[in-house]
């Protein structure tokens, strides 16, 4: 309830955010506000002139009743003739301004709304992996979607709208009480009592619309999470299972909205009725005073215009009503853009970074291809040749605080060596590489990289020195070798070929409609599990880095063909730090040491015949009596 109620409360700072982003088109928002005012003012003007040209004909007709000559036609015609050229440069103004701020007004918020989805993307590619472990993707496409879509309803309809309206309920008012000041209090009463009413219902429609806002985004997140893993509902049989939460999501959408458009639609009966009531008690009074004089001087064109203002002074609120909506919804999705973007991005503070050596040889070793360049405090830099020492030290980490899930691993691996992990689910395996990675932060020790903490190195240059090979390869929509080339933008046909050849995918490739050319769709489901992590093995063949990470990367491949890839690997990893988490034993035989985990503890470490001898935890999990808890 604190969340709703301090989202209320924070409307008027959200629209003032959203009006900062037409800065850079200061002038233009500003031509945009000017003729919103131009139009309410030429109409105002122009009811107000009606009363006066009704007066010069009225009073007219009356001096010639006096003088005993009869009124034709011409003479009225050159009474009004200068009165209707007056009212028709005003509603030219008008109608010229309308179409400027309305036309304008599309151009500016699709320049604005350009900005917030750059702004958008941009801070998603600068969050933290932890971002995306405690939110879905659903909920994350519903702000680029559907917030975003409420926002662009609201700009291109009713920002100018607003502005109008505004104008026309302040002119109103004034021109009432220039015509005539006891009968236009009337009037200010009733416009109280609409203005009270309108806040007060708008506080509790703001509330709603962003329940609305965020049932909606749970709705997608559960539909985006379905869609996704069909193929797993369809087998366990879990249709009505699904469905029965996509529905519990739905109807809480259904009532947030329901609430919403209850609130913001009562507006409009409640203000007719008000609007007709004020006006049957102000013409009622208008004709009486006009009779009686009670009211102080008051023609028949003053009662004209009154009467004329008295049934518009409602208008503005009747109009302000049909974008409340819209207003509302934007405002509940806006904040949720901006709680997007106001999210804290990595921690990337390092001033470390890969240069490209002067000289080198495409084909070279990452090694010799790159340097660190290390900034010194007297404002010079040295560089530092590229090897791939990894070391950790005393490591303690915990995802949530007062959890610890790796506590206090240490260990080294040079170029040249393989260090592999073993261990249950959940012992801290891949939270490692995750770490090494600085996917996330440490809670203490340290982590370096050629001897230098990897926090002192710029992300960018630390994860391109990287290589990481995941049981799940992630592809994009693009040809397979557009998918290969990712690690390496400027690789050549050639190279691509030859790292497919290694990695031993070459062969399912050439058999594919196109060959290299065959287009992947939706993460690359047109090609089986196993394909899809040949293609991963592939990249980190292409990219050939100093450190090569292997996280269970042949899980979904079949023994023969696992075989044939530790062939293909076996040059790759030559003179590299290779680090491998495998559940697969035989994967990592060869290993120069193995390090058994146990609830982010190390149990055990050797050789494989090192710890076979000591026939301890790996030894019973080698030979199956056991298996780590």
């Amino acid at each position: 309830m604190a969340q709703k109620t301090k989202c209320a409360e924070h409307v008027g700072r959200t629209l003032a955010r959203i009006l900062s982003y037409f800065k850079p088109w200061w002038f233009l928002f500003g031509m945009v506000l000017l003729t919103a005012v131009m139009t309410g003012l030429s109409n105002l003007f122009g009811t107000y002139l009606s009363g006066q040209v009704t007066d010069d004909i009225l009073n007219a007709m009356k001096a010639n009743r006096v003088a005993g000559v009869i009124t034709d036609q011409d003479e009225i015609y050159s009474l009004l003739r200068f009165d209707l050229i007056r009212l028709g440069i005003l509603y030219f103004v008008g109608v010229f301004s309308a179409l400027f701020h309305n036309e304008v007004m599309v151009v500016l918020t699709q320049k604005v709304l350009f900005k917030i989805r750059a702004q958008l993307m941009d801070k998603i590619q600068t969050l933290p992996i932890a971002y995306f472990d405690t939110h879905t993707h659903g909920d994350i496409m519903s702000t680029f979607t559907n917030d975003v879509d409420t926002l662009l309803a609201a700009l291109n309809d009713a920002l100018a709208n607003i502005v109008l309206s505004f104008t026309n309920m302040i002119g109103t008012i004034v021109f009432l009480f220039v015509i005539n000041v006891p009968l236009s209090l009337i009037v200010f009463f009733f416009l109280l009592l609409m203005i009270l009413f309108l806040v007060l219902n708008a506080r509790v429609s703001q509330r709603y619309y962003f329940e609305s806002q965020q049932a909606l985004a749970e709705v997608n997140a559960v539909v985006e999470e379905d869609v996704a893993g069909t193929k797993v509902i369809k087998a366990f049989d879990h249709e009505e299972a699904g469905f029965a939460k996509f529905d519990n999501a739905n109807r809480k959408w259904q009532k947030a909205s329901e609430s919403a458009f209850f609130h913001t639609q009562v507006n409009v009966p409640f203000f007719v009725s008000l609007s007709y009531l004020n006006f049957s008690i102000s013409t009622v009074a208008g004709i009486i005073a006009l009779c009686t004089g009670w009211a102080g001087p008051f023609t028949f064109g003053d009662l004209t215009s009154y009467l004329m203002f008295t049934r518009n002074a409602c208008q503005p609120f009747n109009y302000f009503t049909q974008h409340l909506n819209s207003i509302l919804a934007a405002t509940a999705g806006a904040e949720r853009i901006f709680k997007l973007l106001d999210e804290k991005p990595e921690v990337n503070e390092g001033k470390i970074t890969l240069v490209h050596n002067e000289g080198a040889n495409e084909k070279d070793p990452f090694g010799k291809r790159y340097s660190w360049s290390i900034p010194q405090k007297d404002g010079t830099t040295i560089t530092k040749p590229v090897e791939g020492v990894i070391e950790f030290k005393d490591v303690h980490f915990s995802y949530v605080k007062g959890k610890e899930i790796l506590k206090g691993i240490s260990f080294e691996v040079y170029p040249g060596k393989k260090i592999a992990f073993v261990g249950s689910t959940g012992a801290g395996k891949t939270t490692i590489i995750s770490l090494l990675a600085r996917f996330y932060p440490i809670d203490s020790g340290s982590i370096t990289y050629d001897g230098i903490p990897i926090e002192e190195i710029q992300l960018e240059s630390l994860r391109r020195a990287i290589s990481m090979v995941t049981q799940d390869t992630h592809l994009f929509t693009g040809t397979i070798e557009d998918n290969i080339r990712y690690v390496r933008r400027h690789s050549t046909d050639a190279e691509v070929e030859e790292a497919a050849k290694h990695s031993h995918a070459d062969s399912f490739i050439r058999r594919s409609p196109q060959g290299y050319k065959t287009m992947l769709y939706d993460d690359g489901a047109n090609l089986s599990e196993g394909q899809r992590q040949l293609l991963g093995l592939t990249r980190a063949t292409l990219n050939q880095p100093p450190v090569l990470i292997l996280d269970e990367a042949t899980s979904n491949i079949d023994t023969r063909s696992e075989l044939l890839i530790q062939q293909g690997l076996a040059e790759l990893m030559k003179k590299r730090t290779v680090i491998v988490i495998a559940h697969r034993l035989s994967t990592i035989r060869d290993a120069d040491e193995i390090l058994v985990l146990d609830h982010g503890v190390v149990i055990e470490r050797g050789s494989q015949d090192e710890l076979l001898s000591h026939k301890g935890p790996y030894y019973d999990l080698y030979t199956g009596k056991t298996e780590l808890a």
